[in-house]
């Protein structure tokens, strides 16, 4: 042991730790026994033997190191010269290459002016030959009497239009191209109208449920494959007439051809100075669009659409287009009635013009409605044309002019006060009881709502909820003026009467009556909705006003601390600008909240003046 310390001493380069483990590696080795060296021993001999070997090795390369490194040396030096050589080489190379371009400098001008006139002939061979093509697909197609053929050969010319699209040659394949379009439309319309007439088209009432002859069936599917082959280039679609009316997207060539002699048909009925034209019977032509739509859709939903599909054509709806265009037509005479209503005031054709506007206004959301259930959507083109500007602003005093004069002719009658049939506490005698005329209000409240509850501008909804606040206000007003003449017609001797005294209780019950539907009413999603519109319409045109607005003097900012207080603080951060998409999903999603939060929260709703929401809209 003291070996191996007295030679770990020498190596002064050791650390202590490899110091450690070295000798409790010789102590577990030789082991604790003094008297049994055998151990020790057999650890020097093999010491010993490792040493003389690693000497060896280190002889053996000492001895091969100058020779590895001279044959190193002789082969940087062959590496060397190779180098140079290369060198040489390339310089001579360039010498030459440098030489032989200037040698060749004229020959090469030359061929390359003489390859750049040789490019464009070509080019112009390749034009013309182009040219060349379009007119041999033209003359294939004006000597083939095919249809299928033709329609092929039409696809090539399309394609063709799509690689040629610039220049003159673009011009000159879209003449073509339109030239054959009329034509092949003329041809396959003139052989689609001839199968129409063979399956029937356009069916009666009743009629859909006849299975068209099979033979022309196969043709009608033909040929409206045909007429989606060849639909109408975009620089060529048909812009529409009128602008008064919304137009609707261009249909597909098999829909157009399917709504012409529905068109034809309407037109001869519903326009010019036949009877069924009247304008005072809008209904007619209304249920005739609908029994259209009813009789005719499933055919287009089951013989056309699936065609469109099977050839990729995922922007074809062809059953809406085909409602659409029907839809189209009634909307249309919808807005030219409307029109003559306004100038018939003048003329006096009409002996009242209001009760006229009134019955289609009714008309039209009837319409609509049954359209809603038909067709599975929402069609929004019908009402649209009750809600231009100038006749909805006709509607709104239709509206006010006959709940009015209604509600004046109601409590003029001496028995407005009357009990209705209906109802706990009915019976005269009763403490509380639901007079005739508050029940006609409030009816005639939820008719309106009814009415414009299918709006789809919330800006509209809003108008006319504050039409139902004035009427409410009219209804304030001359139920104080029944109370006001009650009073002043009470004496002590109208006590002892049976029913002397009757005005008083009635004009407090229908007050009362009135007062408790409005709260009901109140928690409903539809007037939540309304009220959330009406904050949002406050909340921008706040913003607006801020934005527009300059640094003003004290009085014009005390003002605008009041417009502050007014001013409906929305729930959270709103944007800046929401579509009304948004608007509609956020409405809905907090007039159902605030419902849920007032039904876990309030228990007795009568405790809190919930009137006062609509007090808001209140000019």
């Amino acid at each position: 042991m003291m070996y191996v310390i007295n030679e770990l001493k020498k190596k002064g380069n050791v650390d202590e730790k490899e110091k450690a483990e070295i000798i409790q590696d010789v102590n577990n080795r030789v082991g604790g026994d003094i008297n049994d060296l055998v151990n020790a021993y057999n650890l020097e001999n093999e010491l010993s033997l490792r040493k003389k070997h690693l000497v060896s090795c280190l002889n053996l390369a000492n001895n091969e190191v100058p020779s590895k490194i001279f044959s190193a040396i002789r082969k940087a030096i062959s590496n060397t010269n190779e180098v140079e050589n290369l060198k040489a080489r390339r310089e001579a190379l360039d010498a030459r290459v440098e030489t032989f371009y200037n040698e060749t400098e004229s020959l090469r001008t030359e061929l390359n002016k003489r390859f750049t006139a040789i490019n464009k002939l070509e080019q112009a061979l390749e034009y013309m030959k182009s040219y060349e093509k379009i007119d041999a697909l033209s003359r294939q197609m004006k000597q083939c009497s095919d249809d299928e053929l033709m329609v092929l050969l039409y696809g090539d010319l399309k394609e063709m239009s799509k690689v040629y699209n610039k220049g003159h040659r673009a011009t000159y394949i879209k003449e073509y191209l339109h030239y054959w379009h009329n034509v092949l439309k003329d041809k396959i319309t003139n052989h689609y109208e001839d199968v129409l007439k063979q399956i029937k088209w356009p069916f009666v009432t009743g009629s859909e449920n006849a299975t068209p002859p099979k033979e022309a069936l196969v043709k009608f599917k033909n040929l409206t494959r045909y007429l989606f082959l060849i639909q109408e280039p975009e620089d060529q679609t048909a812009k529409p007439v009128s602008e008064e009316v919304t137009p609707e997207s261009n249909p597909c060539l098999p829909v157009k051809i399917l709504l012409r002699p529905l068109k034809k048909r309407f037109l001869f009925h519903f326009t010019g100075t036949r009877q069924t034209a009247r304008i005072d019977r809008p209904e007619w032509f209304l249920t005739q669009t609908l029994t259209w739509i009813k009789d005719h859709q499933a055919f287009v939903s089951a013989h056309v659409q699936p065609i469109a599909e099977k050839l990729d054509l995922n922007n074809v709806r062809a059953v809406d287009e085909f409602n659409a265009g029907l839809i189209a037509l009634a909307a249309e005479r919808l807005y030219t009635v409307l029109a003559l209503y306004h100038t018939q005031v003048a003329k006096g054709e009409i002996v009242d013009v209001d009760a006229a506007f009134a019955h289609a206004v009714d008309e039209t959301l009837g319409f609509n409605r049954e359209l809603t259930i038909l067709i599975g959507r929402e069609e929004n083109s019908v009402l649209s044309v009750l809600t231009k500007a100038e006749t909805f602003v006709r509607w709104l005093s239709v509206e006010k002019k006959y709940a009015l004069a209604k509600m004046d002719e109601t409590l003029g009658n001496d028995q407005w006060g009357e009990p209705v049939a209906a109802g706990v506490g009915a019976a005269s005698g009763a403490v509380l009881w639901v007079p005739r005329a508050a029940d006609w209000f409030v009816s005639l409240l939820k008719t309106i709502e009814d009415r414009y509850a299918a709006l789809p501008q919330p800006g509209h909804r809003l108008q006319f909820l504050e039409l139902q606040l004035e009427l409410i206000e009219e209804w304030r007003v001359r139920l104080m003026q029944l109370m006001n003449a009650a009073v002043e017609t009470l004496t002590p001797e109208s006590f002892l009467a049976a029913r002397g005294a009757q005005a008083l209780p009635a004009v407090v019950n229908a007050a009362h009556y009135t007062r408790s539907v409005l709260l009901q009413r109140a928690h409903s999603l539809h007037y939540l909705q309304l009220h959330y519109y009406r904050r949002q319409f406050l909340h921008f045109t706040h913003q607006h006003h801020e934005e527009d607005s300059t640094s003003s003097s004290s009085s014009d900012d005390e003002d605008s601390e009041e417009q502050e207080e007014i001013k409906p603080k929305p729930e959270g951060q709103m944007e800046d600008a929401m579509s009304l998409n948004e608007v509609e999903q956020r409405a809905k999603k907090m007039a159902i909240n605030a419902i849920s939060r007032r039904n876990s929260h309030i228990t007795d709703p009568s405790q809190i003046d919930i009137v006062s929401m609509f007090a808001i809209y209140h000019p």
